[in-house]
């Protein structure tokens, strides 16, 4: 009995060695691995339970039930509980594989703890041509490599109330990047930071009818400003002038990048020397926006991100549209905030977690970019996604501007990372930024003798 078992055993052994050898596969008799991958939301975007999560599962499951050897789960964090958590899993050597939305700011919490995906997009021979050569560069950081790629963008640009221009008897700003602007005496003049500032005095307007140019002028009974500045910080205002970061490259040394100073001195003048933008004690007003001026139809350009078209409100209308970002020295600088998804650099499943995450890149992201509110990072995208804004704000919209400003969008992000991420952004946001625009000021001094000493010292934290 014995023998007739080890014979039939031997028979059966030989089979499946002969169909072996004759190109069959034993994947249908042995079971295949399952990779179990986890997506983690909740740094950035995705967190909302009726409009986000179910779409985002939906996304899943789909991906679930065409790739049963690669099965993800989603993992859903609120915002406001997802930096504890995530730091509190990586630091347990248990990290999600795949980590997004989130911007850069989001990101550098978790500075040198996202994986390079140069290796996998040469595996892979992932196609970056689909994307602007700039936006996959602004996904590349010094000496850790490219930690993401392009996916939700939101360029910058100059927002701007026709009707405030047409008042003054202006011309419109240029609709075309690398037009020149028309002055009130027809002389051509470029589109520049040193233009918004003579035209901004032309459009702020006192109680008694007069500019900011005119004798007469009362800067404590303004009615109209011709500039503010919705939003952001610091950073982001001196990136618009030219594009920086602080940290230097040995890792350690922080420093304050080249024409930032003049850039963060231009804004303090605006609002004690030139009166053309609201000083903070004004943009606090209700009557001035609480700090988003823009929307409240008295203020005749801002400059923002696509994101902005969430907060614009109801006074406007349809009296709003979008121009170039204004040159300085003959340079323009469009800085761009973007969400995607990363690595972790812990994963134990890199390659399969490359595969899913370029799924939600490509198949995934027109269900997702439309709950995300993103520009998609594909041009042949774009229009599709413009064309829904178009439903949204009829007046015929500038959107070239903002394609425009996207495929050119400079480098370094101002997000950029800094030692001791979270408590350094917090001090220039929340301490430094207010003070540019709470009274007059040499910027020059406080960024030498205060500023930058104590940004140092936080970032020397981290040591």
């Amino acid at each position: 009995m014995k023998q007739r078992k080890w014979r039939l055993s031997a028979i059966t052994a030989v089979m499946m060695l002969i169909a072996v050898a004759c190109g069959g596969s034993s994947s249908s008799t042995e079971p295949t691995e399952v990779v179990q991958l986890r997506w983690f939301v909740g740094l950035g975007t995705g967190t909302d339970v009726e409009t986000q999560v179910p779409v985002q599962q939906e996304v899943v499951d789909a991906w679930n039930a065409a790739h049963p050897n690669i099965q993800v789960t989603l993992e859903v964090v609120p915002n406001a509980d997802a930096k504890n958590t995530l730091l509190t899993q990586n630091a347990a050597g248990n990290p999600p594989d795949v980590v997004g939305p989130a911007g850069v700011a989001g990101s550098n919490g978790f500075y040198g703890q996202w994986l390079d995906l140069t290796p996998l997009i040469g595996d892979a021979n992932y196609d970056l041509s689909q994307f602007p050569a700039a936006a996959v560069e602004a996904f590349k950081v010094g000496g850790q490599g490219q930690l993401g790629l392009p996916f939700a963008s939101f360029p910058s640009f100059m927002y701007f109330r026709p009707s405030l221009f047409e008042e003054a008897g202006l011309n419109l700003p240029p609709a075309t990047y690398g037009d020149q602007y028309e002055m009130p005496d027809g002389t051509m003049v470029d589109w520049s930071w040193d233009t918004v500032r003579e035209i901004g005095m032309l459009l702020t307007v006192d109680s008694a009818g007069k500019d900011a140019t005119e004798a007469g002028f009362n800067p404590k009974k303004i009615v109209q400003y011709g500039y503010a500045q919705p939003w952001n910080g610091a950073p982001e205002w001196a990136s618009w002038f030219k594009p920086g970061q602080f940290l230097q490259s040995d890792g350690k040394t922080l420093a304050i990048p080249d024409g930032w100073v003049d850039a963060w001195q231009w804004y303090n003048d605006a609002a004690f020397k030139d009166y053309f933008m609201p000083n903070a004690d004004t943009s606090a007003l209700e009557e001035w926006g609480q700090g988003n001026a823009f929307p409240t139809g008295k203020i005749a350009m801002g400059q923002s991100y696509t994101w902005y078209t969430c907060c614009l409100g109801d006074v406007l209308g349809e009296d709003w549209n979008i121009a170039p970002t204004p040159s300085n020295g003959g340079t323009i600088s469009n800085d761009m905030n973007a969400d995607t998804f990363r690595i972790s650099a812990g994963s134990k499943h890199p390659k399969e977690a490359f595969e899913f995450m370029t799924y939600l890149l490509g198949e995934a992201s027109a269900k997702l970019l439309v709950i995300y509110g993103g520009m998609p990072a594909r041009a042949a995208d774009q229009d599709a996604f413009f064309a829904t804004l178009d439903e949204k704000f009829p007046q015929g919209v500038n959107w070239d501007i903002a394609k425009a400003s996207y495929a050119n969008a400079s480098s370094p992000s101002a997000e950029a990372y800094i030692p001791n991420y979270l408590k350094a952004r917090d001090y220039i946001y929340s301490d430094f930024t207010p003070l540019l625009t709470k009274k007059a000021m040499n910027v020059s001094d406080y960024v030498t003798n205060t500023f930058l000493p104590a940004l140092q010292a936080i970032a020397d934290e981290s040591e």
